[in-house]
């Protein structure tokens, strides 16, 4: 027996030992072949036995919300209505924690969890051992989608300072990454030694897959081709906390040589979307979560419109996420995958919230915008762009040749075409100011944010 086969074994082992993992993912893999009207009403029980739990048996949804009005005549969720429930947001979990702990919650195997922390304010929230199975279910089907089974190699591009700490991990973890074939690089400081090194172990180990960060997997790309360097070829690429923009996607694909899937989800509900082998927008797992677009009067955006998403997590039942505001922009696609799914498809996540400037009227500038500035500009190695007021703009470069002296002046010209571009969108009287530094670091959960917007937004 091979040593991939016996891992294999192992992982399974671990997970029918420790859960209804297995069980569940054979219910995700029958229902992502219902038609969109059979997706419809399985989500529709779902939705009605979390809110008949949230309305019995948590004080927030009791207290506050008149949850039980949105029932039809058959007791089940209106669709309709469903909408009325007020939005959930992170400072309502932060003020409401006690009062949105289910009252069963001594029955359940529970553990408190933290957003991310991306955009500086992390929020702690309760899940239990029933939610980590339906996680860890999806995570498999994706995977699968990709073309990556449990046991398969993976090598995972990760950058969380909580997730990654290099030499005290627990004899538990070390085993548990042993047995799931997988080995772990930290993204979290990327120089040209460390992506060196992380070259040379994925040419060693030969992972069917890679998992990474979008932004780290990015400068590794980018490092190879600059370098001509010999990097093996996964099956494919699964690429997660944070936007794929097309240019990312072709630079990693040249690179690795292999397809990229982006995969879409977050601390607080785990795995929501992803992309399958067409490529033709992100799947969501619909068993598991229910998704609104939203416009900002709060109604529901069409199909290509950009708004902001509002996830309800249907198996959170320990502390139910009922249309939390999970402060990320996306839109539907404006019709379903050719694979023959009926689950909803995203066309795409367009970024956080605090990754659309506005501009001093309150109109919104996508990100992409932006980044299309700066992308195609060989001189400039990474750069983040911070608008610190609606008519100001700071830009951090980092120069590709980062020993030039007098940049101001070498670039001029360029420098002065990037102002000119931005002020078309944000006014004549923006003020656009520059930096050239050694360094860009991470945020504390290990994403790279290309974009921040620090303009105070209402919840």
């Amino acid at each position: 027996m091979s040593m991939g086969n016996t891992k294999e074994k192992l992982a399974r082992l671990r997970l029918h030992s420790s859960g209804n993992t297995l069980e569940n993912l054979s219910q995700l893999e029958e229902s992502q072949w219902l038609t969109h009207q059979q997706v419809q009403i399985l989500q529709q029980k779902h939705l009605t036995n979390l809110i008949n739990h949230a309305y019995e048996n948590v004080p927030y949804y009791q207290d506050n919300i008149p949850i039980k009005s949105i029932f039809d005549a058959k007791g089940l969720v209106d669709l309709r209505k469903f909408s009325t429930i007020p939005i959930l947001t992170k400072k309502i979990i932060r003020k409401h924690f006690d009062q949105l702990k289910s009252n069963h919650l001594q029955t359940l195997n529970w553990y408190e969890n933290t957003s991310g922390g991306s955009t500086g304010e992390p929020v702690v929230f309760i899940q239990d051992s029933s939610v980590r199975e339906w996680e860890q279910s999806v995570k498999i089907l994706f995977d699968k989608w990709s073309g990556r089974l449990i046991g398969d190699k993976q090598v995972r591009l990760w950058g969380s300072e909580r997730d990654l700490l290099v030499g005290k991990e627990s004899m538990r973890s070390q085993v548990g990454k042993w047995m799931r074939n997988e080995v772990w690089l930290n993204t979290f400081s990327m120089s040209d030694e460390i992506m060196l090194s992380y070259v040379e172990k994925i040419n060693t180990f030969q992972p069917l897959q890679i998992l990474a960060y979008v932004e780290s997997i990015f400068d590794l790309a980018q490092f190879i081709i600059k370098n001509k360097l010999q990097v093996f070829s996964p099956k494919s690429i699964m690429v997660s906390a944070g936007t794929l923009f097309p240019y990312m996607r072709e630079v990693i694909e040249a690179a690795f040589k292999a397809p990229v899937f982006n995969r879409y989800g977050s601390r607080e509900v785990g795995d929501i979307a992803c992309e399958c082998e067409r490529h033709k927008g992100l799947h969501i797992s619909s068993p598991t979560h229910f998704v609104e677009i939203l416009r900002e009067d709060g109604s529901s955006a069409e199909p290509g419109e950009v708004g902001e998403i509002v996830i309800t997590s249907l198996m959170n039942y320990g502390m139910p996420l009922i249309r939390y505001r999970i402060e990320d922009m996306g839109c539907w696609a404006e019709d379903f995958c050719s694979c023959g799914s009926g689950w909803p498809l995203l066309k795409e996540v367009t970024g956080k919230v605090t990754d659309t400037f506005l501009t001093k009227d309150h109109k919104p500038v996508n990100a992409v915008y932006f980044e299309f500035l700066f992308y195609y500009q060989d001189w400039i190695r990474k750069f983040q762009i911070i608008q610190e007021d609606y008519e100001l703009i700071k830009i951090n470069i980092v120069l590709t040749d980062m020993k030039q002296e007098n940049p101001f002046e070498i670039y001029h010209n360029e420098l002065e075409k990037i102002i000119k571009e931005i002020k078309i969108v944000m006014g004549e009287k923006c003020v656009v100011q520059f930096d050239f530094v050694l360094k860009i670091n991470a945020s504390p959960s290990g994403k790279y944010r290309f974009l921040i917007s620090n303009i105070k937004r209402n919840e």
